[in-house]
């Protein structure tokens, strides 16, 4: 009787280090850029912001790097400014499985400086070529500072860790 009234006793201490914690789809996520980007960039370094956590266990650990997808145009003459898109595609639990990522993104754009180049286009049209005096002036780059941070960004898939 005393091992049965033991085994009862242990036995959840033990099931709880074989118990399978799960991170629902659609769970919110918080991101930060960890160094500043540009329009001219192809990279972006992201990390995951805080821990997420199911109950008291960590399935997602704040520093983790976050996977991006980033598209961009350089500014240009003529006062066109930049233009810088990031895309959060995946992230890692603690465990090392693949933890997909939606609906988020952040889009910048430099300062057009399109009526510049105009006005000096016309301006100095009369001493020199306008068309040049337009390539002249380069619109503002599109910049995503160090330390922004994102939360509208949630997981894709449902993940299952021990």
């Amino acid at each position: 009787m005393k091992k049965l009234l033991l085994l009862a006793c242990l036995l959840p201490s033990f099931m709880s280090n074989f118990a399978q914690t799960t991170l629902k789809s659609g769970s919110i996520v918080s991101l930060r850029f960890a160094e500043e980007v540009k329009s001219n960039s192809n990279a972006a370094n992201v990390v995951v912001a805080n821990d997420v956590k199911v109950g008291d266990k960590i399935i997602i650990s704040a520093g983790t790097p976050v996977q991006t997808q980033v598209t961009g145009t350089k500014r240009r003459g003529c006062g066109r400014a930049g233009v810088l898109n990031v895309a959060f595609v995946s992230t890692r639990a603690t465990d090392g499985t693949l933890v997909n990522l939606m609906g988020g993104s952040i889009s910048r754009e430099g300062k057009n400086k399109k009526g510049l180049a105009i006005g000096l286009g016309v301006g100095l049209g009369v001493f020199a070529w306008p068309f040049l005096a337009c390539l002249a002036v380069k619109g503002g780059e599109a910049v995503i500072p160090e330390g922004t941070l994102t939360t509208n960004v949630l997981t894709a898939n449902e993940v299952t860790i021990k």
